[in-house]
């Protein structure tokens, strides 16, 4: 039987890669916050959704007693609040301890308090006006005093913001009302602010851990001159990879996450920065619309720890083999004349292709089209700069998810970027 590991620290904290006690220890990813963050408890917290509470769950008129002046005092004095994470916590780690605290809260004041990480701001979103839309509240880690405090200070804000809904007393909401019969009774901002459906987050916190393949310049991931022996990579994922260290697949999102990172994190310091493509499956895998047919998921790729092993190996050496093949492909072009319109027209067509057979036409498959033709650009001599606007005006959304596009598309793709490159 596979062992619960729902409330341990996660096993990928301490696992060990070539004779060093943490894959992100002695690495450019790794520091003294992140080693003390092993300690932190994992535990699987269920809280209220969100987007399912009702003006009767929010209305302020059902807590009489709530004292603003008293929210920092109550949240100081939550357990958790005792084990504020240390500044640098991965936010993936660190979203365990706003979890707990946001148990604590909704034990003592209500599901109400769950809704302290949102706010409402009017946006002019195109073809709706202007809307109210949700925003996600992002609070940093800092000291433990500032952290707690700024957290009251979030409660406190969705307390006054759920006083205003009761009235919109500003007026900034009732414009925005659905235009139907209401029999619930709820205030009129309340079915303002819902109906939309719209949210939004900071991108910003959701930062990986490692680089992104498609952020790779071909220089980080050009294979010619770069010591590969596919033999050894066994031996390296049988230390990245254990029966010890895999989390079940129950486990948290964000446990399975940090795991697969740390076999990047044991690629990249054992073969350098290209190998972070292993994982970059076709379609809908962990990273969409990729060349790599070896690895789909957490969910569909992990099973018994040799099977994984043995995956996992695979899908590197297959990425590998993949870069060699667009080298290869490059050097049948290259070196081009900026003038030779036909020459580019040729390669952007050939590219195209082969980038799509290879990835299927799935999901996303147009994002690692574009990362292969920034990439020929690149080995073209091509300018940082230019790059990006060549590729916007030759692509910018003419290719669809699980669309092949057809010969007369591909041309006026090839076409268009040979023209630009021409008059750059």
């Amino acid at each position: 039987m596979r062992p619960d590991r729902s409330s341990a620290t996660p096993p990928i904290l301490s696992s060990v890669v070539r004779g060093v006690a943490n894959p992100w220890e002695e690495s450019i990813f790794w520091t003294a916050a992140q080693r003390k963050a092993d300690a932190l408890p994992t535990d699987r917290v269920h809280l209220p959704d969100f987007r399912l509470l009702t003006w009767r769950d929010v209305d302020p008129a059902t807590r009489p007693d709530f004292d603003p002046a008293g929210v920092a005092e109550l949240v100081r004095s939550l357990p958790p609040a005792t084990e504020v994470p240390p500044v640098g916590t991965d936010w993936r780690l660190a979203g365990f301890w706003w979890d707990r605290m946001t148990e604590a809260l909704v034990e003592r004041l209500g599901n109400w308090a769950v809704g302290w990480q949102h706010t409402v701001v009017m946006e002019d979103y195109p073809g709706r006006g202007v809307i109210p839309i949700w925003w996600n509240v992002e609070l940093p880690i800092t000291t433990p005093d500032e952290t707690v405090d700024r957290l009251a200070e979030a409660v406190v804000a969705w307390h006054e913001l759920t006083v205003e809904l009761a009235t919109d007393a500003r007026g900034r909401f009732a414009a925005a009302a659905p235009a139907t019969t209401d029999s619930t009774g709820d205030p009129v901002a309340w079915r303002a602010v819902k109906a939309p459906g719209i949210s939004r987050f900071s991108p910003g916190r959701f930062t990986e851990g490692v680089a992104l393949p498609w952020s790779l310049s071909w220089v980080d991931v050009d294979p010619r001159g770069r010591d590969f022996d596919p033999a050894t990579v066994a031996a390296v994922v049988a230390e990245l990879v254990t029966a010890g260290n895999i989390p079940a697949q129950e486990a948290d999102w964000r446990l399975r996450d940090l795991w697969l990172e740390s076999i990047s994190i044991g690629f990249i310091e054992r073969y350098g920065l290209w190998a972070v493509g292993w994982r970059w499956a076709v379609g809908e895998g962990d990273l969409d619309g990729g060349p790599v047919g070896h690895w789909c998921c957490f969910r569909h790729s992990v099973t018994t720890p040799e099977a994984t092993a043995a995956a996992v190996c695979a899908s590197l050496i297959e990425w590998r083999d993949w870069l060699k093949d667009i080298a290869d492909r490059f050097d049948r072009f290259l070196p081009l004349a900026v003038d030779d319109l036909d020459g580019w027209e040729r390669a952007v067509a050939h590219l195209v292709t082969a980038v799509g057979d290879r990835t299927q036409y799935e999901s996303g498959w147009y994002g690692c089209c574009t990362t292969v033709l920034g990439w020929f650009l690149e080995a073209a001599g091509i300018a940082p700069r230019q790059r990006e606007k060549l590729l916007d005006h030759a692509i910018g959304g003419r290719f669809a998810s699980w669309v092949e596009p057809d010969r007369k598309l591909i041309a006026s793709v090839a076409e268009r970027l040979a023209g630009q490159v021409a008059s750059a």
